[in-house]
């Protein structure tokens, strides 16, 4: 099965002639995302098969052409303002091996922290509505994002920082005015979108990546699809090093060469200031829980990559602080029994309470 999935993604059509092996297939591709583009590979071998998929394909297919029109319309709603896509429908287009068939469920929209105030009255004027609960904007932690829904239902995370959380953020930086200033437009779909430039996106993919727990094979198919684009793996690197995502990036791409065959400089793991110790840890961890076998969210090889920081010493600590707080978690009285509080919309006052952490933590003038 591990194999089937990676035929997917290298675009080989799988073989699957045990009936288990064809039944475990179907949930097996949508855990990782890639049911769409094994639609396309079995519809020409395995037609029955493929005709499962074919609701993940339409799918796909349904929010990449829904995203167009969104894309139309911010266009006209940000206009003077600068703004750049970031992941699903630009690497839908742009980095698939199928393009416009990419899961994605919304769209990654980023503004300056200085902007955000405006967008944020725009959209309340177009007709758009904030979704997060108020206790989620009233969060001193302050999150990155916003989550809003278009007039058409369209899902938009409204973001001001790439990194959500507040404690992850500290550990990393990558400026948005820095990002904005380097911003290139490219054609998403019926319509264009402004997006991060090449050596950006390849950093903030695979940071991405590492975060989430590059534990599914479309992270690491993404990366594949930049990596082989990349002409200038200097700016790459210093990139990377600059905003403390070296050893993120590093986790993931060797990731992407071990199972696709991703095409690396050979010093790569060395210019992102990996040690040879961080690497055999790697290599063992990815060896005994390798990525196309997972299906479940908690694993090593998640653990691992998302306790990926700025330098291997620093993502040692990193990996000590997460082990023992699992430990704590699982006792009594640990998070899991935490039971969730009673929730309520967001308000205009909580906010304008967010606009204004938002403001005063980023040194935005409103």
């Amino acid at each position: 099965m591990s194999a089937a999935i990676v035929d997917v993604c290298v675009g080989r059509p799988p073989i699957l002639v045990d009936g288990l092996a064809r039944a475990s297939f179907v949930p097996a591709v949508r855990h990782h995302r890639v049911a769409p583009l094994a639609h396309v590979l079995l519809r020409p071998h395995d037609p029955d098969l493929a005709a499962e998929l074919k609701p993940d394909r339409d799918a796909a297919m349904s929010k990449h052409l829904g995203t167009s029109v969104v894309l139309d319309g911010l266009h006209t709603i940000l206009d003077g303002i600068d703004w750049a896509v970031v992941k699903g429908p630009v690497l839908s287009e742009h980095a698939h091996p199928a393009p416009g068939l990419r899961t994605y469920t919304d769209v990654d929209v980023l503004v300056a922290p200085s902007a955000l105030r405006d967008v944020t009255a725009r959209f309340l004027d177009a007709g758009w509505n904030v979704i997060d609960y108020h206790d989620m904007l009233i969060n001193p932690g302050t999150p990155g994002e916003m989550h809003w829904v278009s007039p058409s239902g369209m899902l938009i995370d409204l973001h001001w920082s790439v990194i959500n959380m507040a404690s992850t953020r500290s550990e990393f930086t990558v400026p948005t005015d820095e990002l904005l200033a380097r911003r290139v437009q490219l054609p998403v779909g019926l319509s264009s979108a402004w997006t991060l430039a090449d050596a950006d996106a390849v950093a903030h993919v695979g940071l991405h990546a590492a975060l989430t727990g590059a534990h599914r094979m479309l992270l690491i198919l993404d990366v594949d699809q930049l990596a082989r684009r990349v002409t200038d793996w200097d700016e790459l690197v210093t990139r990377a090093v600059a905003w403390g995502a070296a050893p993120a990036l590093g986790i993931v791409l060797a990731r992407a060469r071990t199972l696709l065959q991703t095409p690396l400089p050979s010093d790569i793991h060395r210019a992102l200031g990996i040690t040879p110790g961080l690497r055999a840890a790697l290599r063992t961890v990815d060896r005994l829980w390798p990525v196309p076998t997972l299906r479940e969210e908690a694993s090593p090889a998640r653990f691992m990559a998302r306790s990926a920081r700025s330098t291997s010493p620093r993502t040692w600590a990193a990996i000590g602080r997460r082990s023992l707080r699992g430990i704590a978690n699982r006792l009594p009285g640990g998070d899991q029994d935490a039971r969730p509080a009673q929730r309520r919309p967001a308000s205009l006052e909580s906010l304008e309470t967010y606009l204004r952490q938002v403001e005063t933590q980023a040194g935005a003038t409103p």
